[in-house]
């Protein structure tokens, strides 16, 4: 016989029996698969809750080729370069010369491996690297949104400042930033969108530029007065050419992180370029070399 219907004993005890039964089998529900609790009751302040709709699977990429291996076996490291004073130049010996020049034959060196200097221009240089055409991207490449989306960046190897820097022979007599600030003036800067927007953000009046060349040479072809360039020291450049350019101003207009670029789904290479110049940063090399490039005339022409 059921102990909670015996007849003999109390109504209230068979009431808590029955109780503690209803209890006991509503646990046992609650942990079968598949069992929904459910509620008349809502807290009327409660935020709404949706279920999500516009989640997106994980994107199952192909298998990822080794660059770190693919380099050694080949023997040639191949990196994309855009010249850029003080990062990449060439000297009067037509040799590339510069900060990312000494990072990557620095690393080419510790991998025992040739490296190959594939220069392009700004519009070119994240394409190759995605197309193959080049293993990594060392020439200052500024870090930002877009290229990240793209491509993967190693922690910063330099902090660069945007500067105007102006003819002497063309804007002499404009002597501060304001004064460039004005119609009539025009101001030469990189086809990079983010130099480009620190240009036109800081000299709306003005014309800025955009052109597929050394800012400065148009400024010296006289089809601007001045130019915005990125740069670790705009003192060196003056340096190399007192007679001809000018800073308006000391400070910087912005300033940014640079980094080595890689592709994406190369996880083994990214972590090897981060623990070499983290090997680089701490021996005081880094540093050293960016100094040197912050003061040296040397590939300003």
């Amino acid at each position: 016989m059921n102990p909670i219907s015996r007849p003999d004993q109390p109504s209230c005890w068979r009431g808590a029996m029955l109780a503690l039964a209803l209890l006991g089998a509503g646990a046992v529900w609650a942990q079968t698969p598949g069992a929904k609790a459910g509620s008349t009751w809502a807290d009327p302040q409660a935020a709404k809750r949706v279920a999500p709709s516009d989640t997106v699977a994980p994107v199952l990429r192909p298998p990822a080729v080794d660059t770190l291996a693919t380099v050694r076996q080949r023997g040639v490291l191949r990196v994309g370069v855009v010249q850029v004073a003080p990062m990449v130049m060439m000297n009067r010996d037509n040799q590339y010369v510069g900060f990312s020049v000494d990072l990557a034959k620095r690393l080419g060196k510790d991998l025992g491996v040739d490296v190959q200097f594939v220069e392009t221009w700004w519009n070119d240089v994240m394409p190759q690297l995605l197309d193959g055409h080049t293993d990594v991207i060392i020439t200052g490449l500024w870090m930002n949104v877009p290229r990240a989306l793209v491509a993967n960046f190693t922690q910063p190897t330099a902090s660069e400042g945007i500067y105007l820097i102006a003819s002497r022979a063309l804007a002499g007599k404009r002597r501060d930033l304001d004064a460039f600030n004005q119609p009539g003036v025009k101001i030469a800067v990189s086809t990079d969108p983010a130099q480009q927007a620190v240009a036109k953000a800081r000299f709306p009046r003005a014309t800025v530029v955009a052109v597929n060349d050394d800012p400065l040479l148009v400024v010296t072809e006289g089809q601007a007065q001045a130019a915005v360039m990125a740069t670790l020291s705009a003192e060196a450049i003056v340096a190399s050419e007192p007679r001809r350019w000018f800073l308006p101003s000391p400070e910087a207009l912005s300033r940014t992180s640079a980094g080595i670029a890689v592709r994406k789904g190369d996880p083994d290479f990214l972590a090897f370029l981060n623990s070499w110049l983290d090997m680089q940063r701490e021996s005081g090399w880094l540093a050293e070399r960016a100094r040197h490039w912050a003061t040296s005339t040397e590939g300003l022409r």
